[in-house]
């Protein structure tokens, strides 16, 4: 059986896609790259927007409009939250949750055990050795943020023990893996046995022979103050994605975030102290309900001020059974659309401020596939390099020089 996913949402659905791709082929059932070579079909899903429970949805349904007799198994967090409707769905043949999705693998092998087609169509394995793994070191959340739809599709908080995660490294890393990245809904709410996540990250930094290590989802009243010392250690990647949602202390009232924006701000100045360098990720939410036009210009100018590396912006999106459903001050969808636009220009600004800001310096790239037959990958704090000469160079570290900027990234010089 030749199996294909197909990953919506964050980066912890990716990891768990690429657990349940390893488990296939431990199983002897390869993961193909298109779903035309499939015999499966395994979508894990999303709905922390309307937007992304709809793709889930047309995802579902594409082997269907295929036309080829490919089994359809549907999982995550549109799944979970809506198991009637998703049961529903033409072509869709199997509907595991999330409380499940470990046992997806055994329980797609009992259900389809006739599935096999790989007489029909010649299957072009994907090449093995990637350059970057995801490992989930967490799941769930005991937040109760008045926008969030998590909690209700993933549970409560719960965290792998870190042997567990060690072990799994390393397993990665003897398969080629240059990069692991740890994430998690957010992996600052990581416990075992009174450890917290520095203690997981030293661990790591100590137990295993990674060349690089990046973070992901850290909850902004839940850092771990003692992370900011690993950042010694130059395989840590100067990367954290720290959640804004909003930068108007009115509006993160109303959406249960226990933080200031004027809190957030000193929580910046002090990771980038102990970190120079450092690229800041987020999230921040427009449109929020009740925000009102001064709100949403004291968050563009947190924004504006902050520095951030990259921002991912959404329209809030109403989901059922959220605090945030039945509030009132509905933004007006024009006003939502004309806040999004000037929203995503000042991410737009701010990303180019963070490119800039490094031209004429050096950096080590992890080399990821070229694409159209230019190099490109990643430095340590998250800035993307092209450079036709590190087409040659993948899944290899290499220092360049970044000199422009492109349309895409930052142009590199590979150096020596």
């Amino acid at each position: 059986m030749r199996v294909h996913f197909t990953n919506l949402g964050c980066k912890l659905n990716q990891a768990e896609i690429e657990r349940l791709g390893r488990e296939f082929e431990a199983a002897g059932h390869p993961v193909v790259g298109s779903l035309a070579e499939a015999d499966l079909h395994v979508v894990n899903s999303c709905t922390v927007t309307h937007v992304a429970a709809r793709g889930s949805r047309k995802a579902a349904g594409a082997a269907r409009r295929s036309g080829r007799p490919v089994r359809t198994v549907l999982t995550g967090c549109y799944a979970t939250g809506s198991p009637e409707e998703a049961a529903r769905l033409a072509g869709v043949d199997l509907v595991i949750p999330n409380a499940e999705k470990d046992l997806l693998v055994p329980r797609v092998l009992a259900a389809f055990p006739e599935t096999d087609l790989s007489g029909e169509i010649p299957c072009a394995p994907v090449p093995a050795g990637h350059t970057r793994a995801l490992v989930k070191v967490e799941d769930g959340c005991n937040m109760r943020c008045s926008f969030c739809i998590i909690p209700f599709t993933r549970g409560a908080q719960r965290s792998r023990p870190s042997s567990e995660v060690i072990a799994e490294i390393r397993t990665l890393l003897a398969r080629g893996y240059r990069e692991i990245v740890i994430t998690g809904v957010q992996i600052s709410a990581w416990r075992s046995e009174g450890a917290r996540l520095g203690d997981l990250v030293r661990a790591i930094l100590d137990g295993t022979d990674v060349p690089r290590l990046r973070l992901t989802s850290i909850a902004p009243w839940d850092l771990d103050e003692r992370l900011l010392e690993l950042w010694s250690d130059p395989r840590l990647c100067r990367h954290l994605h720290l959640s804004l949602q909003s930068g108007s202390t009115a509006t993160l009232r109303r959406m249960r975030r226990p933080y200031t924006a004027e809190g957030y701000r000193a929580l910046l100045d002090r990771v980038r102290a102990a970190v120079p360098g450092v690229a800041v990720t987020t999230d921040v939410i427009v449109g929020f309900p009740g925000e009102t036009g001064e709100e949403f210009a004291e968050s563009l100018a947190t924004v504006g001020a902050a520095g951030f590396a990259r921002i991912h912006v959404f329209p809030y999106s109403s989901r059922p059974g959220t605090t945030a459903e039945r509030m009132p001050g509905s933004v007006p969808p024009a006003e939502k659309k004309d806040r999004m636009a000037r929203m995503l220009a000042a991410a737009a600004a701010a990303e180019r401020a963070f490119q800039a800001a490094h031209l004429g310096t050096r950096a080590t790239v992890l080399w990821e596939k070229p694409r159209d037959g230019m190099g490109q990958g990643l430095t340590d704090n998250y800035l993307r390099v092209l450079s036709a000469e590190g087409a040659g160079l993948w899944n290899r570290f290499s220092e360049v020089e970044l000199t422009a900027i492109s349309g895409e990234g930052v142009v590199g010089q590979i150096v020596g």
